[in-house]
């Protein structure tokens, strides 16, 4: 039950965009299905595309594995601002732990590095009809490379959760 909502999603998602009908059904967990993107015509969003859209933007997104919700701020400086949000079901603000680092366009991926970590975390990013698909770039512990990390419910101008920056 717990992969109910995300498949909702992407299949909410294939039926908003007409365009777009996969050449054949994979699941989104798969390692095929960034392949399933690319063969109905979708292309990740490039570095240029991607410092348009998430410069001074505030991301609302859901893993796929865990439904682990997150709010991410970026920030024109390449700073990035992440949170967790806690499973609360009567939808009390709370204090969240914040996450600061940075972020850049490397090619068709989106890379980030936290806290001290010299390790770069890299997705390719898909849009489609207002929403991001965050596909794993490479191989990790819990994500095959190709398959859908995660995804944005909301997309919102300017930093809407009034994130502390690094120098602020």
């Amino acid at each position: 039950m717990k992969y109910a909502i995300p498949m909702v999603l992407i299949a909410l998602l294939i039926l908003m965009v007409p365009t777009w009908q996969p050449a054949r059904q994979v699941a989104y967990t798969s390692p095929a299905f960034e392949q399933s993107l690319t063969d109905s015509g979708l292309r990740p969003l490039d570095e240029r595309k991607t410092a348009a859209l998430l410069s001074d933007t505030t991301v609302y997104a859901t893993h796929v594995l865990t439904g682990q919700k997150w709010i991410e701020y970026y920030d024109r400086s390449g700073a990035v601002v992440r949170t967790k949000v806690p499973h609360d079901p009567a939808g009390a603000r709370t204090d969240r732990p914040l996450l600061f680092g940075s972020w850049w366009g490397q090619g068709d991926d989106i890379c980030f590095a936290y806290g001290l970590s010299r390790v770069a975390e890299c997705y390719r990013l898909y849009y489609l009809d207002g929403s991001l698909l965050y596909v794993q770039a490479s191989l990790n512990s819990q994500v095959p490379a190709g398959a859908v990390l995660g995804y944005s419910t909301e997309i919102r101008a300017g930093d809407t959760e009034n994130f502390p920056l690094i120098g602020d």
